[in-house]
């Protein structure tokens, strides 16, 4: 339950009545505000406690609603704001979140909807109480690391393979990587980077964790230079162990590691949101096909409803195509989802398929030769792009790319 929910609405006619059933469904003190600036001196004098969820209706008379957002977010770092609108255009969302909104809602949102998204921020709030660092204000984590989460609308689109080369890669530019498995169903990552049983997952880091533990390198096992891997549950049974505790788990190792790589398995709606909503990118991974291309357009309609501006999607289309069969041209898949940077990865043939029954998946990236290893390279750089993460030798790996495929034309 939330400590404090208001809504700040000017409108007399706002479908959304926040009554005495939300207060004792909902939160502790519910409270209600007709103008901006109310909303902002209640806050500035009253104690919110740790969980605090504010809704801005669009239509405010004495301040745009995302301006107040932005007083919000810069005043009161810990509280969550959520924006009410029946026009959730694209640019709108965007915007909004670009404000520091942490979702959207239409103004005829249910109850049981709005009992989802306090939920979910109460067990955001949660963790930055338990997470954080002695000495640190709730809501307020000391963070390094970025943390990208790569997630797909279908199985088998290669989640698993990406998220491997993508940490090895970034190892070699001397990153310090931890490779986080929460593929809760298979987890096998493990088999792709050695075959061998681990010793610990990341079941065994969340009890650490709970009793106040703070090193989280020691659930870890080096895969490869500058590469930790966090294992997934041994069992797939297991999975409700940390539904709940994921922002938690990724939070602590993200502040012992320069990048945090998180592989995500079957979707699992608390799961899934709290990954999201932890993630610096979301990396929307999909075959080359028109349904892979559909899927990923409910996807992203879904990280929007989760709070996630797409400013921070990026798309790669996964073994992609040169021939053989109908698939749609790069170009199609990209103006189909609205024309945004779009990367792809050809990885399919026998040597990716060898590399993957010999469990020696860093082959394809040694020294970063190779087609895959650069087209890895450009994903990475995007990534770096918007985490600010220093990548100075992978330029000479491309480089080494381009002169190696220059040889192999002229011969």
């Amino acid at each position: 339950m939330l400590d404090t929910l208001a809504l700040v609405s000017s409108n007399p006619l706002c479908p959304l009545e926040l009554s005495r059933t939300s207060q004792d469904a909902l939160a502790k003190v519910v409270q209600t505000f007709s103008t901006g600036e109310e909303c902002l001196k209640a806050l500035a004098y009253r104690e919110q406690g740790d969980s605090c969820v504010v809704l801005v209706d669009s239509a405010l008379s004495d301040l745009a609603p995302l301006n107040l957002i932005d007083a919000l977010r810069r005043e009161h770092p810990g509280v969550s704001s959520v924006l009410i609108t029946d026009d959730p255009s694209p640019e709108l969302v965007s915007r909004a979140m670009l404000a520091g909104a942490r979702a959207t809602l239409p103004s005829a949102v249910t109850e049981d909807d709005l009992a989802t998204l306090v939920r979910r921020f109460t067990h955001v709030a949660q963790a930055g109480v338990i997470s954080g660092e002695q000495g640190t204000p709730a809501g307020k984590q000391c963070r390094q690391g970025t943390i990208v989460v790569v997630i797909s609308a279908r199985g088998g689109a290669g989640k698993s393979t990406l998220s491997a080369l993508l940490a090895l890669l970034a190892g070699q530019a001397d990153l310090d990587v931890a490779l986080v498995d929460f593929d809760v169903q298979f987890g096998d990552l493990g088999f792709l980077l050695g075959g061998e049983a681990r010793e610990h997952s990341l079941i065994d880091l969340a009890g650490a964790l709970a009793q106040g533990g703070q090193h989280c390198r020691g659930f870890s096992e080096q895969v490869e230079a500058g590469v930790s891997l966090y294992a997934a549950p041994p069992e797939p049974d297991q999975a409700e162990d940390i539904a709940g505790q994921a922002r938690r788990l990724l939070g602590a190792v993200a502040r012992e590691h320069d990048l945090v790589i998180v592989n995500t398995g079957g979707f699992r709606p608390l799961l899934h949101a709290e990954l999201l909503d932890a993630a610096d990118v979301a990396l929307c991974v999909q075959d080359q096909t028109l349904v892979g291309t559909r899927a990923t357009l409910r996807l992203r309609d879904l990280c929007i409803r989760l709070g996630i501006p797409p400013a921070r999607l990026l798309y790669v289309i996964d073994r992609a195509h040169t021939g053989g069969g109908y698939h749609p041209a790069i170009a199609e898949v990209r103006a189909l989802l609205g024309d945004p940077a779009l990367r792809s990865i050809d990885d399919g043939g026998l040597k990716l398929a060898q590399s993957l029954d010999g469990g020696g998946l860093a082959s394809l990236v040694q020294d970063g030769r190779g087609q895959v290893a650069a087209q890895v390279a450009l994903i990475l750089d995007d990534i770096a792009l918007c985490g600010g993460l220093d990548l100075r030798s992978l330029p000479h790996m491309r480089s080494a790319l381009r002169r190696e495929t220059k040889g192999r034309l002229r011969r």
